[in-house]
């Protein structure tokens, strides 16, 4: 009798939010250049508001360099499994995103 191993990736939650808010974010702030780079928009307004979509990227990045460096379980992973566990993350975001 055979006896079928399985394994689980160990993902930790907080970070796969982390990281989703910190990919939206991104894509927020590039959309909004791609916008205003099309159109010629280049005022007082635009700027201040791609200032802003940067800034909020930085911040959402700075919370998921903060928890993967703090959180046991995103140091564990990384540890024991000698991955990346940013590609490890990013991997499960890809296949959560192509589930949806």
């Amino acid at each position: 009798m055979s006896t079928e191993l399985s394994f689980k990736t160990a993902i930790c939650t907080e970070y796969e939010g982390l990281l989703f808010d910190c990919q939206k974010a991104l894509e927020a702030w590039r959309n909004r250049q791609d916008e205003i780079s099309a159109f010629g928009l280049q005022n007082r307004k635009t700027a201040d508001e791609l200032i802003g979509l940067q800034a909020e990227y930085a911040r959402s990045y700075s919370r998921l360099e903060r928890h993967a460096h703090n959180c046991e379980l995103c140091n564990f992973v990384t540890k024991t499994g000698g991955a990346n566990y940013i590609a490890v993350s990013a991997s499960a975001a890809l296949e959560k995103k192509s589930m949806a």
